[in-house]
């Protein structure tokens, strides 16, 4: 590489001397979100507030105070419904300004600024990588909208947190030719693919973010959305053209099983479906079912019952038509309030079973459903089906 070339990649005017490090040798120096906290306190970072201006900002939705699910055997350790509401909202930062791809986070000139993202998972966000702004390419824009989020490349953060950025800055009135920045990682995923051919962002431009590239702008708008409330539970099925039938009756399983390499699979499913077949449930693997018949599936879907995982987002396609959800949980997950908030919120019927996992990391463990648990709930829920389905079709007559 000539000098010329190697001063470009480092994002140094080609007339000056080239730099005395290389990519090999130059210090990596990671920020930790607990060191920017602390370099913020002392004022040695700067914060977002003296960058940002809140341009919008959406207003609580107070809701009735749900219990948690605490039926055995969760009357040991409960399902907690987590009552505290995040609000929505559109922040501009201006200034000489740089996005990194990894985090989101945003640097005024060689400084990163303290929660400059949209601060959902801010504590668990990776270290931003210091030097990467220095050695990176750049782009250069005059203004974007930043939807960086953490864990967006699945599914389920997908639909419950990245789409309901999209309400958000429409509900802002932010300008549709105001460009929207997308991580690239995300990008090639397939849902997303086929979310944007549904119309997901409507006619505004999308800039792709590449793993080795920082933006530049002197307009960033960050937005966090609504956590938790009616707007953005409901928005998927609005902006994807779902349409709840109250009196469809489709009764699904949704199996992890029919990928290599999925994650808490279902070790004896064959056994349960056998069960459930007779029961009029149709065995449905989001991983393999194109979008849009996710969304037609599942808004037709009456009763819903599969393991702790994305696939069960798309109850989010039912929002507004009565459902029940029986959800199977390793026993050695931790935190599994997702779903039993989505279905209360939603006013579903909800039972949870207990899956015996096996001797590994949470997050990955198969394990073998409890089958006579998950059909005593699944017969609840058919009880409930019938009660519930019963007055709709007497109030439609």
């Amino acid at each position: 590489m000539s000098s010329h070339d190697r001063s470009r990649s480092y994002g140094h005017h080609p007339l000056l001397p080239p730099p005395r490090w290389s990519r090999a040798t130059m210090p990596r120096l990671n920020l930790t979100v607990r060191w920017q906290r602390k370099l913020a306190r002392f004022h040695l970072l700067p914060s977002a507030e003296r960058f940002a201006e809140t341009i919008f900002g959406a207003t609580d939705e107070y809701g009735p105070a749900y219990p948690d699910y605490d039926r055995p055997p969760f009357d040991k350790r409960p399902i907690k419904f987590r009552h505290e509401r995040m609000n929505g909202w559109v922040r501009l930062f201006t200034g000489k300004l740089r996005l990194e791809y990894a985090t989101g986070l945003i640097y005024s000139g060689l400084r990163p600024i303290y929660r400059s993202t949209d601060d959902i998972y801010t504590k668990f966000l990776p270290a931003t990588k210091y030097y990467a702004t220095f050695r990176r390419k750049r782009r250069h824009i005059d203004e974007a909208i930043v939807l960086t989020t953490l864990w967006a490349d699945g599914y389920y953060h997908f639909l419950y947190e990245f789409v309901a950025k999209v309400e958000l800055i429409e509900r802002a009135g932010l300008s549709p030719t105001i460009p929207a920045i997308v991580p690239k990682g995300l990008t090639e995923r397939s849902f997303f693919k086929q979310a944007v051919a549904l119309g997901l962002f409507g006619d505004r431009p999308i800039i792709v973010q590449e793993e080795d590239e920082v933006i530049e702008a002197r307009r960033f708008y960050v937005v966090r959305p609504d956590r938790h409330s009616q707007r953005q539970l409901g928005f998927p099925a609005k902006r994807f053209g779902a349409c709840p039938d109250p009196q469809a009756r489709l009764r699904i399983y949704v199996s992890r099983n029919t990928q290599a390499g999925t994650i808490r699979q279902i070790l004896n499913e064959q056994e349960l479906v056998a069960r459930l077949e007779p029961l009029g449930f149709q065995v449905v693997d989001p991983g393999t079912t194109p979008l849009s018949a996710q969304i037609d599936l599942f808004s037709r879907a009456s009763i819903v019952v599969g393991p702790h995982g994305a696939g069960l987002a798309n109850i989010l396609f039912r929002t507004g038509a009565p459902m029940a959800l029986v959800e199977m949980i390793n026993d050695t997950k931790l935190t599994h309030h997702h779903f039993f908030q989505i279905a209360r919120l939603c006013d579903y019927f909800y039972r949870a079973t207990l899956n015996r996992a096996e001797a590994t990391w949470e997050q990955t463990a198969n394990a073998h459903a409890d089958i006579e648990s998950v059909m005593e709930a699944v017969n609840e829920a058919i009880a409930w089906e019938h009660s519930t389905y019963d007055g709709v079709a007497k109030q439609a007559g």
